[in-house]
């Protein structure tokens, strides 16, 4: 039987398919939860409407863990990341400038959201080399940078490189649907202060930003 090394090159190939539909599926399914959420915040008293949202928001949840199950299942072997981010105690709120990018309109879209409800500053970007011109343009004009790993042209260490060579006391928040492709020391290489996984939850994620933006 062949090694791990051995294996034939269809097999990696539908093993790469397979870990990238997890994680547009999981995209998928955060995406409906988090405009689920959006909508029903917005609706002043109960009915059906809500009670809709509500089950469209259950089956969601479902579908995310089913996702879950099947990669478990598979018995993939990530290899080490940051530990996902706890909520502080205590955590002040310290508004400021965020550069969201994502290569997804929607989670740039529902993440900026979530910022500007708490009060941040969000400067949305799917084209990664467009936030880099941006930074470029002025270095300072940005109190932190939260990058999606995968994207196309430019991807997320790539423009961390970039941005930290210009500006490097600027936090740097990654996000990322796989649960592979960076390691911990690559991350701290980089100079990454946080990786979290998506589907974001938004009470965490905003803890986080509050972290990081905390004088």
């Amino acid at each position: 039987m062949p090694g791990p090394e051995e294996q034939p090159a269809h097999t990696v190939e539908n093993s790469e398919s397979a870990r990238e539909l997890r994680h547009a599926l999981r995209n998928v399914f955060g995406t409906i939860i988090a405009n689920a959420e959006m909508v029903e915040e917005e609706l002043e008293a109960a009915g059906p409407t809500r009670r809709r949202l509500e089950r469209i928001r259950e089956a969601a949840r479902r579908g995310e863990a089913l996702v879950q199950r099947i990669g478990a299942n598979e018995e993939e072997q990530p290899t080490a990341t940051l530990p996902e981010a706890k909520v502080p105690q205590g955590a002040s709120n310290h508004p400021g400038r965020v550069m969201v990018v994502d290569d997804e309109k929607d989670i740039v879209a529902i993440i900026s959201r979530y910022l500007l409800k708490e009060g941040h500053t969000a400067h949305g970007f799917t084209d990664s080399r467009q936030a880099l011109e941006q930074v470029r343009a002025d270095p300072f004009g940005v109190d932190l940078l939260l990058t999606d790993v995968d994207m196309p042209s430019l991807s997320g260490p790539m423009l961390c490189r970039e941005v930290l060579a210009l500006r490097p006391d600027l936090p740097v928040l990654m996000i990322t649907g796989y649960d592979r492709h960076v390691s911990e020391q690559q991350l701290a290489d980089l100079g990454v202060r946080a990786l979290l996984m998506k589907p974001l939850d938004r009470k965490v994620l905003i803890a986080e930003v509050r972290r990081l933006l905390s004088p």
